[in-house]
This record gives structure tokens, C-alpha cells and sequence, in this order.
């Protein structure tokens, strides 16, 4: 979970060498300024996130159900949907958060690895999921298009993706930071239709697409789609 602090002024940016999303999203992640643990609205949104899934995702299975949460960050997500899984593992690819992931559950069936899944053979011990969420972390992807091939590679048959993020608004642009330049290449969030595109190019039928009730606090409206990948 990539949840930090969200400025909502207009603000343009302009191109500073060559840093791939990946390595300044890692460099963000890993500074501890940028810790979630300093943000209160974090785990309050997390809480939400949870719920939200819950509510909306009828196939959740205590003795069954095997869970990817793909940029886990600390785990406040995890830690929602813990009670009504089997277990989780967590990927990220910021060590200081998953070392983080890891000190939140120690006495659970959840854990998480450090890592940048490309999609190649054997990663993740060739392990399959029947849940993979991912919650705010698409609008930091440079591709959120491969990113949905390569995690519904790890979707068992009738698996299911959810993806959990910030809804685009015409106009608006989320971020303002300098920091944050070239760890969020979008900037104003994602739309249905982006989803619906990053679904249909990795072969997942879209079940839902839902808002979260609004926070009392200033925030995003954030969406909840939910992909199936087909059982044949």
C-alpha cells in the first residue's frame, strides 16, 4: 500500500534525467520522511480499504482463501483482511517497509518479500494465488498495464484481482511534491476505463467497480474494481 501524503493543487512537472518508477518509488519508500506510520489519515484509509473489499468481494474464505497483497507496504490493508483469509504474503519493493510488513505479523500467517516481480519463471516459488489486492499503488506504476498481465500470471483459475485506487477527475492533478516526480506517472489517478483497458489486455472479466463512502477528511475519491480471471 503506497498511501502518503496527497497535495491537491495543479502543479507541473517537468523531466529530470532517467529514474525509472520503480527506483523512485523505492527511494521514496525506503526515506523515512516518507514513512506511513507519519501520516495519520494512513491506517484510517486502510481500515476503509478493508471494509471495502469485504463488502464488495463475496469470496473470501477463512480456511482457503490465499492472498497476494502486491505493494504491501506496512500491511494495514493485511491487517483488515487477515481475519477472513487463510494468509497473505506481501511484495514490495522497499526493504524498509517490508521489514515493517513483517515486525506487524509475526504471530500471523502473513509475511512479506522484497522484491520486483517482472513476471519470470519461478518467481515466487511458481506460487498462486486465489486473491491478489493492490491498494493505491497503480497510479506509481510506469505500466499499470503489464503490471495487471504479470500479477494475474499469479491468479489461480477464478482467481481474482482487486485493484484499490484513486479515482481520475478531469483537471485535477493528486500530486504536487518534487519528491515525488517520478515515483507517480499518474498523477491525476485512474478511471474506470483505465481499468477496464488494464482488465481486458490481461484477460480478466471486470465484476465490479464500486467508490468508497467518502472520508470526513480531504482525500480522493478512491475506487474499488474487482477482476476475475477465467476458470478455463
Amino acid at each position: 500500500m503506497s498511501l502518503h501524503s496527497h497535495s491537491h493543487h495543479l502543479h507541473q512537472h517537468h523531466s529530470h534525467g532517467h529514474v525509472t518508477a520503480a527506483q523512485a518509488n523505492k527511494d521514496f519508500f525506503d526515506d523515512p520522511e516518507h514513512a506511513q506510520e507519519n501520516f495519520p489519515h494512513v491506517e484510517d484509509l486502510a481500515a476503509r480499504v478493508a471494509k471495502g473489499i469485504i463488502k464488495n468481494y463475496d469470496k473470501l474464505e477463512k480456511e482457503k482463501t490465499v492472498a497476494m497483497d502486491f505493494a504491501c507496504g506496512n500491511g494495514f490493508v493485511s491487517k483488515g483482511l487477515m481475519p477472513f483469509v487463510k494468509s497473505i504474503l506481501g511484495v514490495d519493493i522497499s526493504p524498509v517497509v517490508v521489514e515493517k510488513y513483517n515486525a506487524n505479523f509475526k504471530d500471523e500467517d502473513a509475511s512479506a518479500v522484497c522484491m520486483e516481480l517482472k513476471g519470470e519463471k519461478d518467481e515466487l516459488e511458481n506460487a498462486r494465488f486465489d486473491l491478489i489486492f493492490c491498494t493505491a499503488s497503480y497510479h506509481h506504476l510506469a505500466s499499470y498495464e503489464e503490471m495487471t498481465r504479470i500479477l494475474t500470471s499469479f491468479l489461480k483459475p477464478g482467481g481474482d484481482l482487486i485493484v484499490v485506487d484513486m479515482l481520475h477527475l478531469e483537471g485535477l492533478q493528486h500530486f504536487s511534491a518534487a519528491a515525488l516526480e517520478h515515483a507517480v506517472p499518474h498523477k491525476h489517478g485512474l478511471s474506470k476505463d483505465d481499468i477496464q483497458r488494464a482488465y481486458d489486455g490481461a484477460g480478466l472479466t471486470m465484476k465490479s467497480f464500486n467508490l468508497l463512502p467518502p472520508a470526513e477528511y480531504e482525500f480522493p475519491s478512491i475506487f474499488i474494481a474487482i477482476g476475475e480471471k477465467p476458470y478455463v
